[in-house]
Order: C-alpha cells, then sequence, then structure tokens
C-alpha cells in the first residue's frame, strides 16, 4: 500500500504532491527577466545577489491547494498590475494619490479602496505558507509554530475577517527603482522590537507583521483592512530610512479633510 501524505496546507492525505507548485506566482517577477531570460534574486541570508535561470518552484503540497492559492494569486496579479485594466476587478479598485513634503522633501503615497480583503489577504499568507512549507524560508530566523498555525487557521477559514492578528502593509517602488526588478523572497525580520516577513515582487514591498504583543501604531494605521482599503507608501529602498517620517506624514493627512 502507498505512502499517504498529509498536505500541510489543508491537512488532507493524498497519494502524492504536485510537482511543480509556485512558490511566488510568475507575474511577481517576469518582468524582471534580463536579456539572458534570467532574473535577480536577493538573498537575505548570504546578502547577495544571485542570478536564476527558472522561477520559484517546489513540491509541498496536493494539486487542490495549488489550484486554489492559484486563484488568490490571480487576483492579486489583477489589482497589482496593469496587466488587464478592463478586468472588474482592477476596475473596482479606487486609487487616490497624495503628496506631503517634510524638511523640503516628497513624499508621495495613495489610498487604495474597495480591494476583496479576503482574497488578497489570502494571497499574501499564501506565498508565505508556501515558502515555509518547501523549506525555502530565507533568513536565520524561522517562523514559529504558534505564527505558523494562527497565519494557516486565518488563511484555512474563508469566514474568519481578521485584519489585525498579522497586519499586512504594501510599500509600492517607483517605476525608476532598480529594485523593481529583484526578486526577495520572505525572509523573517525584526525592526523596533518586531517581527515581519517580508518579501518583495512586482515592483512591491509586503510586511507582514507576526509579533505577539501590541503591534506598532503605524502598522495599525496603514495595515490591510477589512473594509477593503489600504494606505500604499511610494519609496525607493534607499530612502527606507525615512518611513517613520512618511508613516507620520500619512498621520497628519488622514486627519485632514482629504480622507473625510
Amino acid at each position: 500500500m502507498a505512502t499517504m501524505l498529509t498536505c500541510p496546507l489543508c491537512a488532507k492525505e493524498v497519494s502524492e504532491f504536485h510537482k511543480r507548485s509556485h512558490l511566488l506566482p510568475e507575474w511577481m517577477y517576469t518582468e524582471c527577466y534580463d536579456q539572458k531570460h534570467k532574473l535577480l534574486e536577493v538573498s537575505r541570508a548570504d546578502q547577495k545577489l544571485a542570478k536564476k535561470q527558472k522561477g520559484f518552484y517546489g513540491s509541498f503540497m496536493c494539486s487542490e491547494c495549488e489550484r486554489e492559492t492559484q486563484k488568490f494569486d490571480h487576483y492579486a496579479s489583477l489589482i497589482l498590475t496593469t496587466r488587464s485594466p478592463n478586468s472588474p476587478e482592477y476596475r473596482a479598485v479606487r486609487k487616490e494619490c497624495f503628496s506631503e513634503y517634510h524638511r523640503g522633501a516628497r513624499h508621495d503615497f495613495s489610498r487604495w479602496e474597495n480591494l476583496d480583503f479576503k482574497k488578497f489577504q489570502q494571497f499574501v499568507f499564501a506565498i508565505i505558507l508556501r515558502t515555509h512549507f518547501a523549506g525555502k524560508m530565507d533568513g536565520v530566523l524561522s517562523l514559529s509554530t504558534k505564527h505558523l498555525n494562527a497565519i494557516l487557521n486565518i488563511y484555512r477559514d474563508n469566514s474568519r475577517i481578521d485584519d489585525y492578528s498579522y497586519p499586512i502593509l504594501l510599500t509600492e517602488y517607483p517605476s525608476d527603482d532598480k529594485l523593481r526588478s529583484h526578486i526577495v523572497m520572505p525572509f523573517i525580520n525584526k525592526k523596533g522590537g518586531h517581527h515581519t516577513v517580508d518579501f518583495a515582487g512586482a515592483g512591491y514591498l509586503f510586511q507582514v507583521y507576526v509579533s505577539s504583543h501590541s503591534k506598532p501604531r503605524f502598522a495599525e494605521s496603514l495595515r490591510l483592512k477589512a473594509d477593503g482599503s489600504v494606505f500604499v507608501i511610494n519609496m525607493f529602498l534607499k530612502e527606507m530610512g525615512l518611513y517613520k517620517n512618511v508613516v507620520e506624514l500619512v498621520h497628519a493627512a488622514k486627519n485632514t479633510s482629504k480622507f473625510t
């Protein structure tokens, strides 16, 4: 009798895993290939860049979960790219851009509304879970069993709308930032006493707070919210040290008539 395998995403027993499951969906890096059809991956563990001929795959979950996660990947591709500008999903999202000045420097951010919160959350969580179960989580820190199971439970339960336990923050790189052509695989980061899972692709940086204690005030304010809104900061990677200042500007702007 063949040995059965337990899919880590759905916990069902299957005879075999899908042979080529994506860790990151291809649309997140198809535009990153150079003339030799290679892409740049930023390795947090080795602190270096690496060229990859192929994408990011593994065999670690069932085919049913592969198909399900592709639905979330597809939804995000309609929101985060302009590949299907006439799709109902793309047209449903309202994006309003703002500019604020701090010490003579201009900082841009936008407010998005009417996202499908659960689908977008499942897209982000699926990337984290797939990378973890494939054993490809980058860096010296790992996702604890406690947080892994909590994220998995939120991901599995379509009726559970929880935008605070593991808040998602989104930063968009400007069109002329060279980091738009790099891929950063998910890794555990630590800043200000808080742990986050960070990854980047398709011109965006994704950050998910995985701390057990109270989240930073700005994370509460900027996070993807259950009502389908999110603040997106536009920033070069080299300017990330100014992140706190930009966050304060967003807080100030939120108190004006712009958001009423």
